[in-house]
């Protein structure tokens, strides 16, 4: 795989959540100036719905273990506390997560449709090559894109997933610098 800081200016490339997310998290400096060459133009972003779901999700999360609303990553506890705090009428403390998730969207990302028709279709994607289903719907969606009418396949995904890795003609690009989680604290900006 090669390596997310190579990726030659110009390409057209689907990114997977986990790159912002480790961007924001201030894990990988790969990430971050490839998202910095998203902002300028120099990189062509896609994305689909499935990622900017998971994005915003992790975000809330991370911003939640960082304020000490939940101690673990255990989804169950982030709901309690949530039910908590809207049963006692407090507002809810966690703010960055949003700002975080508009500056992404304002990145000018081209996002790709996800539909029932999809959903359905990429049965075939993780039949034939064993994925997920947020996988398959990545997949799904960078093999149907369609430019002017036409279809356009996205052949390169930035990502830190090795699902992607036996799929012929499919180049993943990934961040080579991944550091451990920080303790908990503030969460970083890209």
């Amino acid at each position: 795989m090669p390596d997310l800081n190579t990726v030659p200016g110009g390409m057209s490339i689907f990114v997977d959540t986990n790159i912002f997310h480790f961007a924001f998290q201030g894990r990988s400096r790969a990430c971050t100036r490839f998202i910095d060459r998203i902002t300028t133009g120099e990189v062509e972003a896609y994305v689909n719905i499935q990622v900017l779901s998971d994005l915003l999700h992790k975000l809330m999360f991370a911003e939640a273990l960082a304020r000490g609303c939940t101690k673990s990553s255990n989804p169950q506890e982030l709901k309690k506390y949530l039910k908590t705090m809207r049963e006692e009428g407090k507002p809810l403390p966690l703010t960055d997560y949003e700002t975080q998730f508009a500056l992404v969207t304002s990145l000018g990302l081209h996002i790709l449709p996800v539909n029932a028709l999809l959903l359905a279709e990429t049965k075939q994607e993780r039949a034939r090559y064993y994925l997920m289903t947020g996988d398959s719907l990545h997949l799904g969606t960078m093999s149907r894109r369609v430019i002017k009418r036409r279809k356009a396949p996205l052949q390169n995904i930035a990502t830190y997933d090795g699902d992607f890795a036996h799929i012929p003609g499919v180049t993943v690009w990934k961040p080579m610098d991944i550091e451990k989680p920080p303790r908990q604290g503030a969460t970083h900006g890209p």
